[in-house]
């Protein structure tokens, strides 16, 4: 786990414990980073420690959730004496999770006694991080002489304060119940700065499914995420929580306010989504708008006029990637419906619209060697009779629904038996050809095979192991 992701993970339960006992998040994250190294330190790992909780503290004056009983005892350095470092041996406590050792470290800043007052006294509600830092240190919680320079230096570094988000300020902030798949990113900024009055629908350049749009962005050096995506399947993915702004339209200032959608489209221009994924769009902007108030849904055209507009109350915009960035997301096809998406979701809401005339509804046809097979893609035609113009031999033209509504023969076929190369590190053998069928092995040494059969563009090998997809083969 990287240093950002750390702060990710500990950001949000850092919140949760502030609205609950009342330490500032940032205070109590920064506090995790600093004590446990960004969770890297021996205690974090094998103790769940990330505070530097000794077995005994204050003469354990406070009501712990700690059992008690579970240390762990390490070698630690300490400063009793400013600029003289000794290293000791203590007991540490050990939990059973992070959070339990971070509601521990709360309760302990909210409850340790000095003789018969509070040792932090004031600690509770504060809101100011700096004294905060320092009620903390006079407290006697760390002998470090820099620790209250090295909490705000950390608050600062990684703007923690996003964290410190009274619960009354997230009331509404849910996820939507569409959700059938949850994958989280890492690539957040945390607490939204604005509240939701934009949508903001992409187009992720593939018939995806939901799960596969959600794991594009797991990954923290893809520096990219969405809040929700909307597979080829019809099925919503979250994978950054409503409440928390996204990294998905190359701005800051439109993503702290915006919802956004990444759609499974087609991987060339114009990017048109199926009618499935586009009713799914839909749905699921009806539901964002109900959730969070919006009673009205609006496109105005262009960047300009939407950037100057101030949603008023119970309304929303829609805002397009390609005004923040040289790209072509939506894609045509979807930024040619925003102003039908913004008129269909308004007339669900009960909101009054002024009708926007939708571009022509016409059937797209795909010229695929089959409908599964979306890489052999070599284009996506309005006509008919230009997509049979452009389908070669061995493919097929495809309407929206995966029907073959026209195939231009078959591909010549190799005269069996002939010999491949294989070009990827690991091919799968399967029982039969075609990609439903079990898998009964690998070749992962790119080697010269021999092919005695061919059928449904996979060829059977001479060794009797199965069948291999040859388009990760080169003929000899």
């Amino acid at each position: 786990m990287t240093e950002k992701e750390f702060v990710a993970y500990i950001g949000p339960k850092a919140t949760k414990d502030y609205q609950k006992h009342g330490i500032l998040a940032s205070i109590t994250t920064a506090q995790a980073c600093l004590e446990s190294g960004y969770g890297t330190t021996e205690l974090a790992k094998n103790a769940n420690n990330f505070f530097g909780m000794k077995k005994i503290l204050s003469n354990n004056t406070w009501k712990s959730v700690w059992d008690g009983k579970s240390i762990y005892t390490k070698k630690t350095k300490e400063e009793y004496t400013p600029g003289v470092i000794s290293t000791i041996t203590a007991d540490f406590r050990k939990y059973s999770s992070v959070d339990l050792s971070i509601e521990d470290h709360s309760l302990y800043l909210t409850q340790a006694m000095n003789g018969n007052k509070l040792r932090y006294a004031g600690l509770a509600g504060c809101k100011d991080y700096h004294k905060a830092a320092q009620l903390i240190k006079n407290g006697g919680y760390a002998t470090d002489s820099k620790y209250v320079d090295k909490l705000c230096s950390l608050i600062e570094r990684w703007n923690l304060t996003q964290y410190d988000v009274e619960a009354s300020k997230t009331v509404g902030y849910t996820n939507s119940p569409l959700v059938s798949v949850t994958v989280k990113s890492p690539n957040h900024s945390g607490k939204r700065t604005h509240k939701i009055d934009t949508i903001t629908p992409h187009c992720v350049v593939g018939q995806l499914d939901a799960a596969t749009i959600g794991h594009c962005f797991t990954s923290s050096s893809v520096q990219a995420s969405c809040n929700y995506g909307i597979g080829k399947d019809g099925k919503v993915v979250l994978c950054v929580d409503e409440a928390n702004r996204s990294w998905c339209t190359s701005s800051n200032s439109n993503d702290q306010r915006a919802v956004t959608i990444e759609c499974a489209c087609d991987k060339t221009s114009p990017y048109a989504f199926t009618e499935t994924v586009y009713n799914k769009l839909i749905d699921l902007c009806v539901d964002i708008c109900q959730r969070n108030g919006i009673k009205k849904l609006l496109w105005l055209g262009s960047k300009e006029k939407t950037l100057a507009y101030t949603p008023k109350s119970g309304e929303a915009v829609l805002t397009a990637h390609r005004w923040f960035a040289n790209k072509a997301c939506p894609g045509d096809w979807m930024y040619a419906r925003e102003g039908d998406l913004a008129a269909k979701v308004t007339a669900r809401l009960g909101g009054s619209v002024t009708p926007t005339p939708a571009p022509a509804q016409t059937t797209l046809y795909r010229v695929r060697k089959t409908w599964a097979d979306e890489k052999s893609q070599i284009g996506a035609y309005e006509s008919l009779d230009n997509a049979k113009k452009a389908c070669p031999k061995g493919y097929s033209v495809f309407n929206e629904k995966g029907k073959a509504v026209y195939t231009n023969g078959a591909a010549p076929a190799n005269k069996c038996p002939y010999q491949v190369k294989v070009k990827k590190d690991s091919v799968k053998i399967r029982k039969d050809a075609g990609k439903k069928y079990d898998i009964v092995g690998y070749i992962t040494d790119k080697g010269i095979y021999t092919i005695i059969e061919e059928k449904n563009g996979f060829g059977r090998l001479k060794s009797g192991a199965g069948w291999i997809y040859l388009n990760y083969t080169t003929k000899i």
